[in-house]
């Protein structure tokens, strides 16, 4: 991948593939949000064996720099979809490129981002998708939907979604009291540069030339999530006509950990209406459940 080393030394994107397809099937990328981590897929993967579509999906998932253990200065560069570019081009290099993407918060408005050709020498062209899903994304249409008291209050509704992503991972057998120390300490660890590059990208999302988008998107929202809130899924997917719109209730802003199995029906049924034409037998190249830079 043709990404400057960070200073650290920690590898900004490890791609590892979690299923093997039959060859019917789409190969799928799933791109977690800010300060998360692949993990955050593992009770969607857990079903994958027992769910048609899924199962005949070749499923990759990504440790990209934002994850909560990834590089200190990945964002000290200013584009940050140009790390969602070249993940996409390193899966394409090692096993093949996607045809469907999965982009969670932070990650699905970068995919956005790429799909607008609002970021230079970074967009989707030369890397043709059929599909996308933006899960939890954010968007405003207008430059006045922002205000003052905007952003004052994002900072703390970003602790409490860090606080909540914490509390659907660790389950019902953690301790309460301990979710906003760790969700404080998680967006220590984003810092005020990490908090920068996705206020940028927030504010940029009036401008998206979201009418251009001709891939086929699916747009999930939960209907409980308090910072990514419904009606901007609703905004967004009026503003893109390729897009639709599927809302999964009792959900937050994790839906595919809180409710995987209502997630990967939203999913199979998606995968099911693209139908991805697979390459033919024996040109499409394979990997093996290993991870790769």
């Amino acid at each position: 991948m043709n990404v400057a080393s960070p200073a650290d030394g920690i590898r900004p994107v490890l791609l590892r593939q979690r299923t093997i397809s039959d060859g019917t099937g789409p190969r799928v990328l799933l791109l977690h949000g800010m300060a998360d981590s692949a993990t955050v897929w593992e009770r969607l993967l857990a079903l994958a064996p027992r769910h048609a579509e899924l199962r005949r999906a070749e499923i990759h998932t990504a440790e990209l720099p934002w994850r909560g253990t990834g590089p200190s200065d990945w964002a000290h560069r200013l584009d940050s979809a140009a790390w969602l570019a070249e993940t996409l081009d390193e899966l394409a290099d090692t096993v093949g490129p996607a045809d469907v993407v999965v982009a969670h918060s932070f990650s699905a408005m970068l995919l956005l981002d790429l799909a607008c050709g609002a970021s230079a020498r970074t967009g989707l062209a030369g890397r043709p998708l059929q599909g996308m899903l933006l899960l939890s994304p954010f968007f405003r249409p207008r430059p006045e939907d922002f205000d003052w008291h905007t952003m004052a209050g994002l900072p703390e509704q970003f602790v409490r979604t860090m606080e909540e992503g914490i509390r659907v991972a660790a389950g019902p057998r953690s301790k309460p009291e301990l979710h906003r120390a760790l969700a404080e300490r998680l967006c220590e660890t984003i810092g005020p540069y990490g908090w920068s590059r996705f206020f940028e990208l927030y504010l940029r999302t009036p401008w998206l030339r979201t009418t251009e988008v001709r891939t086929p998107v699916l747009v999930v929202s939960g209907a409980e999530d308090r910072i990514a809130v419904p009606g901007e899924a609703q905004d967004l997917v009026a503003r893109m006509p390729s897009a639709d719109l599927h809302t999964i209730e009792e959900t937050g802003h994790f839906p595919m950990a809180e409710r995987p199995a209502r997630f990967a029906d939203a999913l199979g049924g998606f995968l099911r209406r693209i139908r991805a034409t697979p390459e033919a037998a024996g040109e499409r190249p394979r990997s093996t459940l290993m991870e790769r830079i």
